[in-house]
């Protein structure tokens, strides 16, 4: 009996050990990121490229495309059930591509992770 409890437990150690990701927004590529020029890139070439935009600002004659990614990684066991959050690491990236005219002027990548 007591080989059974054990094997059981043992197994249910094996299948719960994983990690549960949580995502919000599109996935920022990097390698795309790299082919955007200033004064050549156009709008379109960046609405096709990274999709639409977290957020849209008009300023100063201006328009800033923001994207946001966020990832959540949550160690989880026993098949899901029990997420541990405090052990978990989370990473925002952004994408901030400054158009005038409809033509890049600048654009900023940031990404951190904690």
């Amino acid at each position: 009996m007591k080989k059974r409890i054990f094997a059981l437990v043992f197994f249910a150690f094996l299948a719960g050990c994983t990690t549960v990701v949580h995502t919000q927004g599109t996935k920022i590529d990097k390698d795309r990121i790299l082919g955007i020029k200033a004064g050549e890139t156009t709008r379109a070439e960046v609405l096709s490229a990274f999709g639409t935009p977290t957020d849209i600002v008009v300023e100063n004659n201006e328009e800033k495309l923001i994207y946001v990614y966020k990832e959540e990684r949550v160690p989880a066991y026993i098949g899901g059930l029990i997420e541990s959050e405090v052990q978990g690491r989370k990473s925002v990236t952004s994408l901030e591509v400054v158009l005038k005219n409809d033509i890049v002027s600048s654009y900023r990548f940031k990404s951190s992770e904690n």
